[in-house]
């Protein structure tokens, strides 16, 4: 990890709705029916949208992490991580879920993993022609789970929100004829002050704005892309800022953002609290253009 992380105040979080409890305990119920666990990741907060807890469940299950939202990340630094985790064991699927041809390597992803598992499982026995692969899809709360099952199954019917916790309980689905998914409810862990990951979350849209002040986190925002060069440069050029006034506090910078936005209200002033909602939006959004939040 890098010293970006400094740009990110020491800031905690809880937040850890009652049904999560009740879905790690079911998820457990069904560990020996699971084949494969696919842990979908944020692809511009790979370390902060991962949940250790689930590593803790699946001990042992082989695993394919999928970087999602890479439309999003900075490409670079996406594959930088996607051979991390090559490195430490796992099979790994960067995902666009508008791109067909990253739904396609995740499915012949399974079917290679778990015709591998079957095979070695039956060895001294009798095999079927087409047995059925179970895989659980697990992740923190909005990274896209349901988004990339409804790709997966050629569907829109499951229920996909952009608030978390959207899915409530574990469902099985059947895809490609020969695959059940477990699609489960997202899990965050009680405290998110680890690493800043509630700022990071935040900020990408994985848990809600709200929980923090918007302005806050706003200038949070603005101050970690004044501490990378490349960001930097978008963040100019999307607001349109004068290099001189690049050196002012975020706070000041939000404001330029409001006039230029044309948050004004009564006496020339500025709706900060607007350009806050405003620019975050932006930022979650990709519209200031693609931003890895953590790098390998």
């Amino acid at each position: 990890m890098s010293n970006e992380e400094k740009s990110f105040p020491k800031t905690s979080i809880n937040w850890y709705p009652g049904h999560m409890v009740k879905t790690k305990n079911d998820i457990k119920s069904k560990l020996k029916l699971i084949d494969i666990v696919i842990e979908v990741l944020d692809a511009r907060i790979p370390v902060s949208s991962h949940n250790k807890e689930i590593d803790e469940i699946f001990v042992g299950k082989p695993k394919i992490v999928v970087l999602n939202k890479s439309d999003l990340s900075d490409m670079e630094e996406t594959k930088k991580w996607k051979e991390y985790y090559l490195k430490n064991g796992c099979q790994v699927v960067i995902m666009n879920t508008n791109n067909p041809n990253n739904v396609a390597e995740l499915i012949a992803k399974i079917n290679e993993m778990g015709k591998e598992i079957y095979l070695k499982k039956n060895e001294n026995k009798s095999i079927e022609i087409n047995p059925i692969y179970r895989v659980a899809i697990v992740g923190i709360p909005n990274v896209g789970k349901s988004t990339l099952i409804n790709k997966l199954a050629k569907k829109e019917s499951a229920k996909v929100g952009n608030k978390p916790g959207v899915t409530l309980k574990n469902t099985w689905i059947r895809i490609a004829n020969n695959i059940d998914l477990l699609d489960t409810p997202g899990i965050l862990w009680p405290k998110l002050d680890e690493n800043n990951a509630g700022v990071k979350l935040a900020l990408t849209g994985n848990i809600k704005q709200e929980i923090l002040d918007e302005e806050e986190l706003a200038c949070l925002g603005i101050e970690y892309l004044k501490n990378n060069d490349k960001h930097l440069t978008m963040l100019k050029e999307k607001y349109k800022i004068d290099d001189e006034d690049m050196d002012l506090e975020p706070y000041d910078l939000l404001e330029i953002i409001g006039k230029k936005r044309g948050c004004i209200i009564s006496g020339g002033n500025v709706d900060t609290v607007r350009a806050a909602k405003i620019f975050l939006d932006e930022l979650k959004n990709g519209k200031i253009g693609n931003i890895s939040f953590e790098v390998c």
